[in-house]
């Protein structure tokens, strides 16, 4: 197999980092850059620095036109479903941004109908792939700190994005909690089996919707108390937030990016780093590529991802109905 050949949707705001790695990687060809704007499509140009690669903006027209092996889509939420619907007819594999789409409904629907077409889905959850999160999963798996029975997770950030961001109802759930929620379940080996959730606007946040969300989630007999705030005040988590997970023989700690245990002795020692042949948004294209080479779905293939997704259908129902949610006994949960 030589480089993969693919088509990327979407050169605005992140899809401008997204475009720079593309063009660093070495396993992979840009064929052809879609936007429906024509100054990102200058940005593009511009990021890219080569004048053969055609530029378009309807992506239909850029199926019809290139042959690509996969569709890279960084676009907003409400335009995965269709356009991950088109690369799948137009027999590419599809590498998306998470969410998986804009609202959980959409999502199982794109499920279902992927599921007729020989190409997989995969969603980028590139937190997964840092070292940090690697060395505590590592420690919980192997069984460091013995049976995990409770943690808590606290992100605290104050950005300010702008666009369709500012829009949402409840944006730090929406589109901020889901890399945390599937890193408990990356960091853990389980599946969430309920969630009770509520949010709030604080008076000062220049969101429109809720941009403060707390959230007790099951996984088993695992409770974790989950707390977010993109509208904070005071010192700030790291993107990855600040994680600690009790068990019955000591504790973990992700605090400030820096991993570390402390057992029954009171002792405390940092947790090394392992080495990762790629980290972060890099090696969820190592992922794709590797997955492609070795006929195998990616680890965060849409089958898997839709699990991450339902803490967030989840949560928005709790939120709703002010009521714990029973995620365990849903049908899409259990894939065939």
């Amino acid at each position: 197999m030589g480089k993969l050949r693919v088509i990327q949707i979407g050169v605005g705001g992140f899809g401008q980092k997204w475009l720079q790695i593309l063009r660093d990687f070495e396993n992979i060809e840009i064929v052809a850059v879609v936007d429906v704007d024509d100054h990102n499509l200058t940005n593009g140009k511009e990021i890219l620095n080569s004048p053969h690669i055609p530029m378009y903006q309807d992506h239909l027209e850029a199926f019809a036109n290139i042959k690509a092996d996969a569709a890279i889509i960084a676009t907003p939420p409400q335009t995965h479903k269709t356009l991950a619907m088109d690369a799948l007819k137009a027999d590419m594999y599809v590498f998306m941004e998470k969410p998986i789409a804009h609202t959980f409904e959409e999502a199982l629907e794109l499920f279902t109908e992927s599921q007729k077409y020989g190409k997989f889905i995969m969603i980028s959850q590139n937190y997964r792939w840092r070292p940090a999160i690697e060395a505590i999963r590592l420690c919980i798996q192997e069984g460091q700190i013995g049976t995990v029975e409770y943690g808590e997770w606290n992100f605290r950030r104050a950005t300010k994005f702008g666009g369709w961001r500012d829009k949402y109802n409840e944006i730090l759930i929406e589109d901020m909690s889901i890399h945390h929620f599937d890193l408990l379940r990356h960091i853990l080996g389980k599946d969430a089996t309920s969630i009770f959730a509520k949010s709030m606007k604080p008076s000062w946040s220049w969101f429109g919707g809720n941009a403060v969300a707390s959230a007790i989630i099951s996984f088993d007999n695992i409770m974790v108390n989950y707390f977010g705030s993109w509208v904070t005040r005071g010192k700030e988590t790291s993107w990855n937030g600040d994680l600690r997970l009790i068990g019955e023989k000591g504790m973990v700690e992700l605090i400030d990016d820096v991993p570390s245990m402390t057992l029954e002795d009171g002792k405390t020692q940092k947790i090394p780093l392992p080495n990762m042949p790629y980290t972060d948004q890099e090696y969820s294209l190592f992922e794709l590529v590797q997955a492609i080479k070795e006929n195998r779905k990616p680890v965060t293939h849409i089958e898997d991802n839709i699990k991450s997704f339902a803490l967030v259908g989840g949560a928005l129902e709790s939120i709703s109905k002010e009521k714990e949610i029973d995620i365990s006994n849903n049908s899409y949960l259990i894939i065939k």
